[in-house]
Order: structure tokens, then sequence, then C-alpha cells
């Protein structure tokens, strides 16, 4: 009987313009060695592809050794794929076709047992997919175990809600004759014998809830499948509790929990969760606030318990289910078996023969994390030296506790501030962040909420603010505000989304656009802002893209970019409603926008309290390379048009930017004088040295990205943009780099302990836009700063121009400095640069400290000299480490404070290039003496043991 079951399935398949499932195959109930055909219907699901022709199947399949319905076994088409054998056969009418067979395409081992087939489709790139109404999986079972099998083909969701006097069409089949019946509620509503097939309409006659029943009897097998609905109470139109905000609301006892949602223009919306088993339930369904925008609902609950939720959302024509879209815990099938227990140990399970798509996560009655600084006091906005920190880039674990335990080495960085790139749950895992769809909840691949907490209770603890970078200009298709609201058939938000534009209105949009002229965005927006505040005791954050915050239309391409950067008074509007906000949840709190838009406009945020980044990447990395247009001064907000606030963010780059250190190897200049080669890393590592010496010394809040201060210079394009970039703490152990990042953290720390200075010291800014050879000064009364530098390539003398004569001290290396004349001019060798005070700070600890060479044949020939770690510990491993120009003979000898030579190498030809050796004799605590000899002349440098 089962050829002629196969043969009612071709007489249904050869018509797919009828077919009315997503997903149907030929034969009906496959067996793993089967040739089959599937076909797919772009109308059905999410209706992602239903207007293209051109559409790519990924498939996969389940089987026994599955731990999930998103473990997939063997699939073998790439997802970026355009091999041929993966794509669609048009059939026109939204049909696409495909026939292969199934364990030669998938190479299925013998033994293991397949259960079903895997598949969502797309577009050549991706930027399109088909899947599921609810943007899931769509799967297919397997029916040849030699039983009984049934399908059923209609309805296509497992949940929906209809009205009295409406039809709910039905389609089933079995793989062999049999007695098919259908029972509502376990009564019989039709019964056909011996037959393959059941087509009915099943009259809905009865309200609230309905279990429908298909059951196939052969005579000696009995198969059941179920699906459930419902017919809605009449909508109930009641407020909320006083102080009911959007979201999920615990009382102080975790008894029971109102959750709200934001969904104006909707008939009714059930809560789904497992305090209901999963079922759809007349007795979760929510009521209406007074003012129609709103749904509630209060449910008893146990204190304690770990519960998962989501929403049915209008299911009249079709089942909307989303998690709440402030959820501050969501689980995702998809990412989450890719999150190791080490990282997030404990992690609530999934339902995963109860739902699909992302599921709400509360705990009631959970013990609130016990803060160890309550009350931060914050760096002040012109203090502050920002560390930008991507955490999958930064630790190999990508977790907070790693963070925790990397502290100290941030701390000692002298940093008072850490942007985390954004954390809050987005689409995936790999990424940088900027794909959010929940803005409110904690993305687990970096660990949990408390974790998170201890993270910033520790960094105020070392008295170091957190911000965190937020994406409001854009959210995702897996949002539940893009699902709410959706536009199928032009696969974009609809024309009546409470907070979506259906197009953008600016260039370089990216995910679907926020409307911030509506009420509605500005309550979801306000409620994340708040709670990351108050909950998480965040010190303020950085908007991304803030200049998408306007309903102004400059259109989506480059032509607008002109009109889309000139003065925008509404979106100025915009931004001063959202700060006033945050101060009034948080006052102090920053707000630092990636603007970088008219200068009219951030001067006018700047006035009322706003921060804005302050670009300087391409002068800076101009400066760097030794190239023309090195202008400086846009870095400071003085040196910026009818700036009084200084409220710019500086920085010579950030994760947008390509890294300084890669332009100096790969572009740096060696035409002048090819004994200076920027492109060599340890003149490239001093270049960077050079530019660090006009950057922090410039009054006004800095900010670094991560590991720029050991040099970093992987091509920002490498594993493609935003992929994984190599995790490189080993260059610590490089004492060209460790040297880079001892300067680096002093020439911080002289900024951080003379705050008022920095704070209230007059500067002309102006000075920073010489060309290559530049002089920059601070003064004030407590200490006034002279900083010189030679951007060139071939020694130079430059006139300091100090602010008085008398002694300066050259703060790298304790020197003094007796000025008779302001205007004496120093010498300074390519990339060499001197920060001067005029008041003795403490000597920075040595080991960085720039060597001394009394005759220039020696300079031309050695590009450095360094003692690693420098104070070292007695019988602890210690490095003579120097690059050469060119070929040379070398000797090193080691001294006691007497002039006793107590150890020295053999001496050797070396090459050019960097060379590292051990000093191998285990030496008392001390002060020592390393002298190097380079083709018979001489440079010393001093070396402490403890």
């Amino acid at each position: 009987m089962k050829n002629f079951a196969f043969l009612i399935a071709s007489l249904l398949l050869l018509c797919p313009r009828s077919a009315k499932a997503q997903v149907t195959c030929n034969p009906v109930f496959p067996c793993t060695d089967d040739n089959v055909s599937i076909y797919f219907n772009a109308n059905e699901g999410n209706q992602g592809l239903a207007t293209t022709d051109s559409i790519f199947m990924h498939a996969g399949v389940l089987t026994n050794l599955s731990t999930s319905p998103s473990d997939w076994k063997y699939v073998v088409c790439n997802w970026n794929s355009t091999d041929t054998a993966f794509r669609m056969w048009p059939l026109g009418g939204g049909i696409h076709a495909k026939r292969y067979n199934i364990r030669a395409f998938h190479n299925i081992p013998q033994g293991e047992t397949v259960l079903k087939l895997a598949f969502v489709f797309r577009t050549k790139t991706g930027t399109l997919v088909g899947k599921t109404v609810d943007n899931g999986d769509i799967f297919y079972d397997l029916g040849c175990t030699g039983t009984l099998q049934t399908l059923m083909i209609e309805p296509k969701v497992a949940i929906l809600s209809k009205t009295i006097g409406s039809t709910i069409s039905f389609k089933g089949l079995s793989s062999e004759n049999a007695s098919l019946t259908l029972k509502d509620n376990n009564t019989i509503i039709t019964t056909l014998n011996n037959t393959l097939t059941l087509d009915y309409n099943i009259p809905v006659t009865a309200g609230l809830n309905h279990t429908v029943q298909f059951i196939a009897n052969n005579g000696s097998s009995n198969v059941i499948k179920t699906f459930t609905y419902l017919v809605p109470n009449a909508t109930v139109s009641r407020d909320a509790p006083s102080g009911t905000q959007l979201g999920a609301n615990i009382n102080a006892a975790g008894t029971s929990i109102t959750l709200m949602l934001q969904a104006p223009h909707k008939n009714n919306v059930f809560v789904l969760g497992s305090f209901n088993d999963w079922q759809l339930d007349t007795a979760y369904q929510m009521y209406k606030t007074l003012d129609g925008k709103s749904w509630w609902k209060t449910i008893s609950v146990t204190p304690g318990t770990v519960y998962t939720y989501q929403y049915v959302v209008d299911g009249i024509e079709g089942v909307i289910k989303v998690a709440d879209p402030l959820s501050t815990l969501v689980l995702d099938p998809g990412a989450d078996r890719f999150i190791p227990a080490s990282v997030y140990p404990n992690m609530p399970a999934y339902p995963t023969t109860k739902t699909t798509g992302h599921v709400s996560v509360l705990e009631p009655g959970k013990t609130p994390y016990n803060w160890r600084v309550p009350n931060f006091q914050r760096p002040l906005k012109q203090d502050l030296i920002i560390y930008e920190l991507l955490v999958r880039d930064f630790v190999a674990r990508h977790d907070y506790q790693t963070l925790i335990d990397s502290i100290n080495y941030l701390k000692s960085l002298k940093i008072n501030a850490i942007e985390l790139m954004p954390i809050q749950e987005f689409d995936g895992n790999e990424s940088w962040g900027y794909n959010p769809n929940f803005h409110n909840a904690v993305d687990k691949y970096y660990g949990t909420a408390d974790k998170l907490k201890e993270f910033i209770d520790v960094c105020h603890q070392n008295g170091i603010a957190v911000i965190i970078d937020v994406v409001f200009n854009h959210t995702w298709g897996s949002s539940p505000l893009t699902k709410l609201y959706w536009d199928a058939p032009n696969n974009r938000p609809a024309a009546n989304s409470p907070w979506l534009n259906p197009v953008a209105t600016h260039p370089y949009n990216v995910g679907y656009d926020f409307n911030h002229e509506s009420e509605y965005t500005r309550n979801y927006m306000f409620r994340c802002l708040k709670n990351w505040l108050n909950e998480f005791k965040i010190d303020g954050y950085r908007f991304d893209l803030s200049k998408g915050f306007t309903q102004v239309n400059s259109g989506t391409d480059a032509s607008g970019v002109g009109a889309w950067g000139r003065y925008d008074q509404s979106r100025v509007n915009i931004w001063n409603r959202i700060y006033d906000s945050v101060q009034a949840f948080n006052a102090g709190a920053y707000v630092i926008l990636e603007h970088l838009g008219d200068n009219d406009e951030e001067r006018t945020m700047a006035n009322r309290g706003m921060m804005t980044w302050g670009n300087m990447w391409s002068a800076y990395k101009q400066f760097t390379m030794s190239w023309s247009d090195n202008r400086l001064a846009g870095v400071s907000a003085q040196g910026r048009l009818g700036w009084t606030m200084p409220h710019l963010v500086g920085y010579m780059e950030s994760h947008d930017e390509q890294r300084n250190m890669f332009e100096n190897i790969t572009y740096g200049n060696s035409l002048q004088t090819p004994a200076y080669d920027i492109k060599d890393l340890q003149t490239a590592l001093r270049r960077v040295e050079l530019a660090e010496a006009f950057f922090y010394t410039v009054p006004g809040p800095k900010m670094l990205w991560q590991f720029g201060e050991l040099g970093y210079d992987y091509d920002i394009n490498y594993n493609q943009r935003v992929g994984n970039k190599p995790i490189r703490w080993d260059y610590l152990t490089d004492y060209r780099r460790k040297r880079l990042y001892d300067v680096t953290r002093n020439i911080i720390h002289l900024r951080t302990s003379n705050q008022q200075v920095f704070r209230e010291g007059n500067y002309n800014a102006a000075d920073l836009d010489n060309e290559y050879i530049k002089h920059f000064h601070v003064s004030h009364a407590n200490m006034n700063l002279t900083v010189i530098g030679n951007g060139g390539t071939i020694a130079t003398d430059i006139t300091p121009y100090f602010q008085n004569t008398g002694t300066w001290y050259n703060y790298l290396t304790g020197e003094t400095l007796n000025v008779a004349s302001t205007t004496t001019p120093i010498r300074l060798l390519p990339g060499e640069y001197r920060i001067y005070t005029s008041v003795r700070q403490p000597v920075p600890p040595a080991g960085y400290v720039p060597f001394t060479v009394g005759d220039e044949k020696i300079v031309e020939l050695l590009n450095d000299f360094q003692v690693y770690p420098n104070p070292s510990v007695a019988n602890n491993a210690t490095y003579v480490g120097y690059s050469l120009k060119q070929s040379a003979d070398i000797q090193w000898f080691v001294l006691n404070n007497i002039g006793q030579v107590v150890y020295q190498s053999v001496a050797e030809r070396r090459t050019a290039g960097s060379h590292q050796e051990s000093i191998a004799k285990q030496l008392a605590a001390g002060t020592y003496m390393i002298r190097l000899k380079v083709n018979g002349e001489t440079v010393t440098q001093k070396w402490v043991v403890q």
C-alpha cells in the first residue's frame, strides 16, 4: 500500500502551486536511502524569500546523535556557497524544488538513524532567508521505520487562535491505509476508514481551549498527533497595577510577576510558558490597558524557581510568537549550545520539545548581587582616559571572570575608564555586538549577569569607571520589535510598526532603523537605559551611530551623506531628551556619542553636557608614518571651532579604524633616509610613542583601543573585518612592545597624577598643527609642561619655546635641563620626543627609559637597547634586547655598582634586526649596569635586581 501513498503524494506535489505546506517531500514518508524531491513554498512561513527566484538550500539532518534541534549533522553546503548543487529550481508561484538522494547528498554513515531533514533557505548572499513563521529552522520527519506513520500538512503551526463560526483547514496523510479520525477535546468530529488521506474543515463552535487529535489506526498500530487552538475571550481593558513598567515586574516577595508588553493595534495577546506547560490557555490571556497601547498579566510564581516564557500575539490570521522585548535574559536554541559551562555555568534549560525561537527567562526571588562599591565616584568627564575593549578579542575565554583576573593589567596602565563594546544580547555569538536583538539582556557569550556586576564592582574598587557601548540606531530581524510588525511581502518592518521605520532615513544604516520620534521607541529605550544604570551600576553609555537618530530623510545611499551630516535641530532635540532622561535616571552618567557630524551640532550637544567621539585616526597615523596632513589640533575641543566645553573624546584609533601600527609597518616613510625605515618594527613602535607624547598630554578626555599600548599590528580585515583577531598577550614578552606599554602607562600616569594641571591649564591646540616638527605647551600655576617631537625622518633642531627659564625635567628619564633661553634649539633625532615638566615628577619605573648615546654614529647603527624586565627579581630570567640597523660586532657586559665586570657575553657578529639574549648568571639583589659594545662603541643601561 505504500506505493499508493507515494502516488497520492506525487499527485499532490506535481501541482506545487496548490501546495500550502512550507516544505513538502516526495515521497511523503522518505527513507534515508531514498531519492527525494523537496518543495519549498516561499509564500509560507516568514515569507522572507517571497520576492526572489534565486534561492539556495542550506540543509542538514537530525540524527539519534543530535543533542537538540539546532544540532544539525552532515551539513554539506556552506552558508555563503553559490555552488549550483545547492540551488533550488523555481517552478513558479513561489514554489522551488530540489531532488537528491538523502544518504549520498549528506554523506551519512551506515548505522546512524536519521530522524529529520533540516532546512533554512536563503538568497545567494544569505541576507534574506526563508524560515518558519516564527523564524525557526524548518524540519521534515523521516518516516521509513516499518511502522504506521502520519503527517499533518495543515495546520502549519502548532498553536493558533480562531473565532466562533470560523473553520480550521486540516489535511493529514497516513503511510498506509488506516482508519483516520479527528477528535476535538475528545469528541469525534469525523472518521474515514481504509484511507490514506483526511481533508476536513474543522468547525469552530465553542470558545476557550481545544486539543485536536489526528488518529490513525491500521488494526495493529495506533498513531496520534495533536495540535491546539483556542477561541480568545473578549479582550478586557483594564489598567495595570500602579507602578508597572514595561517588561517583567517581580513583586518584592518573589511570589508574583506582572508582565507588560507594549503592542498597540493588536487583537489579543497570551502568555505561553513553563507556568502553563507551554499550552495556549485563556487563563493566560492578557488585559489591554485603557489607552490601548499595552498588554499585561499578573501570574503567581514560586520564589527561587526559574521560569521561561513567550508571548503569542494575534493568532487570528497566523501566530506571532516572541520573547519579551525587555527580557533581561533570553535563551537561543541555536547559539547557546556553543557557550561552554565554564563561561556560563548552570544555564537554564531550553524548553526544546515545547516551543521554538528565543525564550525569556525569569527567576523571581533570586538573591540580589551584593555590591562592595555601591556609590562609585566617577572621574570627571575631562579627566577620562578610556580603554575600549571587545571581550571576545581581549581574553581567550571571552568571559567576565577572565576580565576580572586581568584587572591589574588595566589598572597598571593608569586608565580610569573601560568602554565595553556591545554586551547586550545580539544575534549569534561571534560578533562585535552591533547586531542587537534584545537591548535589555546580557549576552550569555560573555558570562552571567552577576559576573558582569562583579566585573563592574571590581573596576570601581580599582577606581575605574565602566561605560557600555549601546546600539539604539537599529535592531536585528530576530528582535521581537521586528517580528511583531513585519511586512513579509516587502521583507521589512511594517508601516504601522510602533518602533521601526520601514526604510532607514539615513545612509550607512544596518539592520532595521529605529524611529526616535516615536513615543514607543522612547519607552523601550528609556526602560533599557534605566535598567543598565540602576541594576548594573554602569557609569555611562557610548551610543553607536548617534547621527542616525533622526526622521529627517537623507536617503540610504552615499549621495545623502552630506545632507545627513548637516545641522539637524530635530536630532538635537532627540538627543537633549535622551540626555535629560539619563541624567534623571542617574545624575552624572556619561553620554558619549559616535556622532562624527556637523561641528555646530556637536558643539551644541557638548554644551548640554554630552561628549562626542573625536576621530583623529587619519592625522595621527599620518604623523606616525611621517607623511603630510598630520595636523593634530582637532584632538582637542579647543582645536575645534567655537568649542568651550572639553567634551571631545579624542582618539588615535578605535575598533572602526585600521591599526596605526599596521599602517606604520605597511606604509611608513622610508624614502628620505634609508637607515631610518618606519616599516621596521622597532622604529614603528617608537613612532607610536612619539604620537602618544602629543596625545595624552593634550587636555580633555582620551580613548585608546585595546592592545594599542602594545603596538597591535594585525590588519583590521584579518579574518574579515568583524572576525576574531589573534589575542597576543605574548607581546608582553617582547621587550620592544613592553617598552611601548611602559611609555604609554607612564605618560597616562603624568595625566592622572596631575589632573588639575590638565583640567585647568592653558594651552594652544593650534601648536599641534605644525607639520612634522611639533611643540606643545600646557601652562598652570602648579606646573608647566612642554612637549617637543621630531615627526620627520632626519635629525632636526627644534625650538622648544619653554614657558620659563630655569630648571626643567625630562619626565621619562628624570634628567635635568638648565634653560637659560627659552628659544635655544634642541636637536632631536627622527622620531625622538621629549616631555619636559617645570616641576620634578617621580621618575617612572625603569625598563623603558630611552637610552642615551654620546656618539651619534652608534645612534645611526643601533635602533634600540633594553634590559627586560627591569627591575627584575633575583634568580628570574632577564634579557638583553637590542636592534641593529646593519650587521655589527656585539658584546655586552654586566658591571656591579663599583664598576667591576661580573658577567660578559661572547663577542659575536650579529646581523641587522632584533636580537634578544638571556643573562644566564644568577646575581644578588642590587644595582648593576649593562654595557653594550657595538663595533667598539658602547652604550650603558641601569639594571636593578630586587
